[in-house]
C-alpha cells in the first residue's frame, strides 16, 4: 500500500492570447502550487479508481490516465485507487490534474519507472491541460493549453481562499471568450511584481468571465475588494484568493454567506 498527497494550485493570472487551430485557447498563465491536498491510497488489485465524491470511474481523469499508461507499457497497472478529495470539484483548483500527475508518478515508481518523467508529462497532458505541472509543484508558467511548463523560483506566499458552494465549468466559460478578452503579457515583469507583493499588473480574464456566468463567484469578488484585498479568480473558478492571511471580519462575512474560507501556503515540492 502506498499513500500520497496531490496538492492544488492557484493561478496567479492568466491571460488568454487567442483561439488556436485545434480549438483550445492559446494562453499564459502563473501556476503556483498550494498545501490543500487530497489524499490518495494505493493498493493492489484489479484497476479501479474510487473517490469519496462519488466521481464515477469511466469518467475520472486518473483512469483515463492509467489506461493510457497500460497502452503504452504493455501493462495494464494491477492497482486499485482511492482518492480523498478535499479540493472541491469544479473550483479551479486543479485537483483532478493534480490526482493525475500524483498517481501517475507514484505507479512508475511502484513498477521501478517503466516510463521516464517526459512520457508521464505526455500522458497526463492529454488528459489534462493543467496536469504536467503538478510533477514537481512549485511555481511555473504554463504555456500552450497550459501543459507546456517553464519552471521558475518558486515563490513562498500565505493564500487564502474564498470558495462559493458553485462548481464552474472550465469549458462553459472558455466558450464565452470574445476578442476583449484576449491580451499579451509579459510575464518576467509580472513575476517581478508578484515577487515584490504587488499585484496590479496580475489579471485573468477567464476568472472575469466566470464572475459573470456565475454571479456567486462575483459577489466573493466584490465583497473581498469591499475588505480592501486583492481577489482573483483561480483559473475559471469558483474559487476566489488573495495574498495574506484570513481575517476576522472576512471569516465572519463569508459564514454568513456559506462560503468557504482555507489558509493556506505555498507547496514547495511535490
Amino acid at each position: 500500500m502506498k499513500r500520497v498527497l496531490s496538492p492544488a494550485k492557484v493561478n496567479l493570472g492568466l491571460w488568454i492570447l487567442g483561439k488556436r487551430p485545434d480549438g483550445y485557447h492559446e494562453i499564459i498563465t502563473l501556476f503556483h502550487a498550494i498545501d490543500l491536498c487530497d489524499k490518495i491510497t494505493i493498493r493492489e488489485g484489479p484497476l479501479d479508481v474510487q473517490t469519496n465524491t462519488g466521481i464515477p470511474r469511466e469518467e475520472n481523469l486518473v483512469y483515463k490516465a492509467l489506461l493510457e499508461f497500460g497502452r503504452r507499457t504493455g501493462n495494464t497497472p494491477e492497482v486499485s485507487v482511492f482518492i480523498q478529495k478535499r479540493i472541491p470539484e469544479g473550483s479551479g483548483l486543479g485537483g483532478g490534474s493534480s490526482n493525475v500527475a500524483t498517481v501517475l508518478k507514484a505507479i512508475n515508481e511502484i513498477l521501478e519507472e517503466p516510463l521516464d518523467t517526459e512520457e508521464l508529462m505526455e500522458i497526463a497532458g492529454a488528459v489534462s491541460s493543467d496536469a504536467p505541472f503538478f510533477f514537481e509543484g512549485g511555481t511555473a508558467v504554463g504555456r500552450g493549453r497550459g501543459e507546456i511548463i517553464e519552471r521558475v523560483e518558486p515563490l513562498d506566499l500565505e493564500i487564502t481562499l474564498v470558495i462559493p458552494p458553485v462548481r464552474s465549468s472550465t469549458k462553459g466559460v472558455y466558450s464565452m471568450v470574445r476578442e476583449e478578452h484576449l491580451s499579451s503579457v509579459d510575464i518576467d515583469k509580472v513575476l517581478e511584481a508578484v515577487k515584490e507583493g504587488n499585484l496590479d499588473i496580475v489579471e485573468n480574464k477567464l476568472g472575469e468571465l466566470a464572475c459573470e456566468i456565475y454571479p456567486e463567484i462575483g459577489e466573493v469578488v466584490r465583497f473581498l475588494r469591499f475588505l480592501g484585498l486583492k481577489p482573483l479568480v483561480s483559473g475559471s473558478g469558483s474559487a476566489v484568493f488573495y495574498i495574506g492571511k484570513p481575517s476576522p471580519e472576512l471569516v465572519r462575512g463569508a459564514t454568513l454567506r456559506g462560503w468557504r474560507v482555507v489558509e493556506t501556503k505555498s507547496w514547495l515540492g511535490v
